[in-house]
């Protein structure tokens, strides 16, 4: 009961940060809820949870959702590295990629609190290839770990995207992104009903987060909520190297 509690908590906490800066979810919930369970374990139960976030986004902000960035932009190259992360994961739970992952977890929250920090009201696009290279890397990153977030919203800077169409237009392609990854645990043997159980005691973290993440969306600008976002994230990468 302690750990299902502990767990939820972690849940609706990173659940809400995304419902107001459209990632971060994963990233957080992942490295703090490593404490708690495997990552073989945590992993499965957490995304179909976080789909459901992802999806009733999609459902209720559909009109701001820019199809022409998500098919064109984002979809063709995010896509080509999450077939190769995805065919990393059996290598997911070993101690040194899990602190590997919690270096790039530190490395990605201080590239985002610098990148706030110095950001002006007008971002400059990445360069194309720079722009690629992020895309692709996080689509490894998000099928190795579930997450990779910060380096995809990263590549879209300069896209010209308002915190809607930001938020509608990422949660389409968390949505996306993680039934591939479903389809990945089954085959790996980690999804079924253990998993889909621990998912079912998650969905009322999931609410309150995601009720809470709502109201705060809001009314908080998105930028301080960025900066405590990247300020968790170093913290939650530090805590998951610390742990092994």
């Amino acid at each position: 009961m302690g750990t299902a509690l502990a767990l939820g908590f972690v849940v609706a906490a990173a659940i809400a940060v995304e419902a107001v800066v459209g990632f971060g979810a994963t990233v957080l919930t992942l490295a703090f809820g490593l404490w708690l369970l495997p990552i073989t374990e945590l992993l499965p139960a957490y995304v179909p949870v976080n789909m459901l976030l992802s999806a009733s986004i999609v459902w209720r902000d559909r009109r701001a959702l820019d199809l022409r960035v998500l098919l064109r932009r984002v979809l063709p190259l995010t896509g080509a590295g999450l077939v190769v992360g995805m065919g990393l994961y059996r290598w997911a739970a070993r101690p040194s990629v899990q602190v590997a992952f919690g270096v790039v977890v530190v490395a990605l929250g201080v590239r985002e609190l610098a990148g706030v920090l110095r950001r002006a009201a007008a971002v400059a696009a990445p360069k194309p290839w720079h722009g690629a290279a992020l895309m692709l890397s996080g689509g490894v990153v998000y099928g190795l770990f579930g997450t990779g977030g910060v380096l995809i919203v990263a590549a879209l800077a300069g896209e010209g995207l308002d915190k809607d169409r930001s938020r509608a237009t990422l949660a389409a392609l968390w949505l996306l992104l993680n039934a591939a990854l479903l389809v990945n645990f089954a085959r790996h043997g980690s999804l079924g009903a253990a998993s889909f159980a621990r998912s079912a005691t998650l969905v009322p973290a999931m609410i309150v987060g995601a009720v809470v993440g709502e109201v705060l969306h809001r009314r908080v600008a998105a930028r301080p909520f960025r900066i405590a976002t990247a300020v968790m994230m170093i913290g939650a990468g530090a805590a998951a190297i610390a742990r092994i």
